[in-house]
């Protein structure tokens, strides 16, 4: 098990202190598991305190024991319940907080309310933005970790046409896949940090299945199981003439890779091949646009711009009312970090930012589309997620 070094936890604090600096913040508060893991190496139920001067203060309810095994930190405090966390703030010499930040984007409100209730003369903002903003550039260990959960992708992917028969279901399929996954080490989920953003190992899925009415905060339709987890394989059988999208999380280390390929069962509709055909070209025009100085915005209206003039406008990344208005996103210990690529948003991409970019046009009888995963450098891309990006022949 490999445990995060105190350079590497003293380097993430230190480019959120300047954050804190400018913002006349005393200290933040980190309670969300994510944000207790990139701040401290591991996560234990409790409060971080990471101040903006002084060794922070790891306040655990459970287990104590553990965050001593795995945090290179040293300041790690057992505690019965948050109500004790004035005190033992007060007992480490980190008093007078008068403003602390909070990831109120993912905190429930009743923990915020507690909080203030705890400490009735701190006043609250929100760093949430701050801590994402962090993230979103990545150290030379994070990228580590996201190459081998990209390594296990291509083995799986290269794994994908012994199990994807015509008669197999996608269930059966994408159980198989996930299984060679998790004998790869694959972590078993896949962590996001918007509301109800559920996801497991992502989609396999064919032909109709593709463009599935869904509720899933991407492009890729799927019927699932049930109505209570709506998104995923379903019971679908394989057939020939359809094509198969598998749109898949690698995992390792806590950190993610994504990416989509899509296979062809036989002969599929000639109208999907040129599709993909111009999925291809776009994605191109795309990757000659990673480069730092970039804005986000630009290349998503570039590709709308590309799309409008095509005849995949109104079946572009989704149908209908599932259809989606982004082109990629940010991809790290969660699968929605910043940046997005989408209208809005005029970040301009920096080296160490990693994006997953994903073109995607559905038909009723199918989707096709890819999707890649990119490490911006100073001087373009490296692209993570190697693998042949045709449409990939299956036996029929």
């Amino acid at each position: 098990m490999e445990l995060l070094t105190r350079d590497e936890v003293e380097s993430r604090l230190r480019r959120l202190r300047q954050w804190m600096a400018e913002a006349s913040v005393d200290a933040v508060f980190a309670m969300q598991n994510v944000d207790l893991f990139y701040f401290s190496g591991t996560i234990q139920a409790g409060l971080l305190c990471l101040p903006v001067k002084g060794e922070p203060l790891y306040l655990v309810q459970k287990s104590p024991a553990r965050a001593r095994m795995e945090s290179p930190w040293q300041r790690i405090v057992p505690i019965g319940s948050l109500k004790e966390a004035p005190g033992a703030l007060s007992d480490a010499g980190i008093c007078g907080l008068g403003r602390v930040g909070l990831e109120l984007d993912v905190l429930p409100v009743i923990q915020f309310q507690r909080l203030q209730s705890i400490f009735p003369s701190v006043a609250f903002i929100d760093a949430s933005e701050a801590i994402r903003k962090v993230r979103m550039i990545k150290s030379a260990h994070e990228l580590v970790q996201i190459r081998n959960a990209a390594l296990m992708l291509r083995e799986a992917f290269s794994e994908l046409p012994r199990w994807a028969r015509p008669g197999a279901t996608e269930i059966e399929v994408a159980g198989n896949l996930e299984g060679f996954l998790r004998s790869r080490g694959h972590q078993g989920i896949t962590r996001a940090r918007g509301f109800n953003f559920e996801l497991g190992y992502g989609a396999l899925v064919c032909g109709p299945s593709a463009s599935y009415p869904t509720c899933f905060p991407g492009p890729l339709g799927s019927e699932g199981l049930y109505p209570a987890v709506p998104h995923g394989a379903g019971r679908r059988p394989l057939a020939a003439g359809q094509t198969v999208m598998a749109d898949v999380v690698g995992g390792y280390g806590g950190y993610l890779a994504d990416k989509t390929r899509t296979f062809a069962l036989g002969d599929v509709p000639v109208e999907l091949f040129r599709a993909h055909g111009f999925v291809l070209e776009l994605m191109g025009e795309i990757e000659s646009m990673i480069r730092p100085g970039t804005p986000c915005s630009q290349i998503y209206e570039h590709a709308l711009e590309r799309v409008r003039r095509s005849p995949y406008a109104a079946s572009f990344m989704g149908v209908g009312d599932s259809q989606v208005r982004f082109i990629g996103h940010g991809v790290g210990l969660e699968i929605d970090e910043l940046p997005v690529l989408a209208m809005g948003f005029d970040m301009p991409l920096e080296p160490g930012m990693v994006i997953a970019i994903e073109p995607k046009i559905f038909f009723p009888e199918g989707g096709v589309g890819i999707e890649n995963t990119y490490l911006v450098t100073e001087s373009g891309y490296e692209k993570l997620t190697e693998f042949p990006e045709g449409m990939i022949a299956l036996p029929a």
